[in-house]
C-alpha cells in the first residue's frame, strides 16, 4: 500500500514569509487554476515552499507536484478551506503517514470520520468507474464511500445498483461533485 502524507490537525503553514495562494476565489469564478499554480511551482527555488488554500483536499495536484518533486502535506481547516503546503525537496516525503492508498487505476483512497474516500478526479474514462467498482467491491464491512469526481457519473449509477449500493447524498462544486454511497440495507 502507498502512504501518503497528509496533516489532520494544525496549519500546514507557520512560515509567515510564504503567503498562500488561495485558488478559492478562481474556482469559485469557474476558471480552472492549475495553469497558475504550475507557473507559481516553477518558480519555487530548491527547498522553497508553495501554499495552496483550496475549497477540498487536491489529490491529483498533489500526485503532479510529487511528480515533479514537491512533498506535500494537507490540512483542513475548515468546511471547504484546505491548506497545502508543497516542498520542493525532491518529493520523497510526500509519502508517509496518512492512510491512504493510490488504487491501479490511478485514484487516492483515504478513511475518513465519515468514511472511505475515494478521488477519482483528472482520471479518464473509464478508470474513474473502474476505481469506484474496484473499491466497492473489495470492502468487507459497511462503511460509507465518499467519491469525489469531477462530474456526474451517470453511467456509475446502474452499476452501484446492481451492486446494491446507492447514492444517499450529492454536492455539486466547479470541478468537484461529491458522492455519498451506502450499501442498502445498511
Amino acid at each position: 500500500m502507498i502512504k501518503v502524507k497528509a496533516i489532520n490537525t494544525g496549519v500546514a503553514d507557520n512560515n509567515p514569509d510564504v503567503e498562500p495562494f488561495d485558488v478559492r476565489p478562481i474556482l469559485a469564478e469557474g476558471t480552472d487554476p492549475f495553469e497558475a499554480i504550475m507557473r507559481r511551482a516553477e518558480a519555487v527555488p530548491e527547498n522553497g515552499r508553495l501554499v495552496i488554500d483550496a475549497p477540498f483536499n487536491p489529490s491529483p495536484l498533489r500526485r503532479v507536484m510529487a511528480g515533479k518533486g514537491f512533498s506535500s502535506r494537507a490540512c483542513k481547516l475548515a468546511e471547504g478551506h484546505w491548506r497545502v503546503d508543497f516542498n520542493r525537496d525532491g518529493g520523497a516525503d510526500w509519502q508517509h503517514t496518512a492512510e491512504a492508498e493510490v488504487l491501479p487505476e490511478g485514484a487516492l483512497v483515504w478513511r475518513e470520520e465519515d468514511g472511505v474516500h475515494i478521488d477519482v478526479r483528472k482520471l479518464s474514462p473509464p478508470a474513474p468507474m473502474v476505481a469506484i467498482l474496484r473499491l466497492l467491491d473489495r470492502l468487507e464491512e459497511t462503511v460509507t464511500v465518499v467519491v469525489h469526481h469531477e462530474r456526474v457519473p451517470h453511467f456509475l449509477f446502474p452499476e452501484l445498483a446492481e451492486r446494491r449500493w446507492r447514492v444517499t447524498r450529492m454536492a455539486e462544486d466547479f470541478v468537484n461533485v461529491r458522492l455519498w454511497l451506502d450499501r442498502e440495507g445498511a
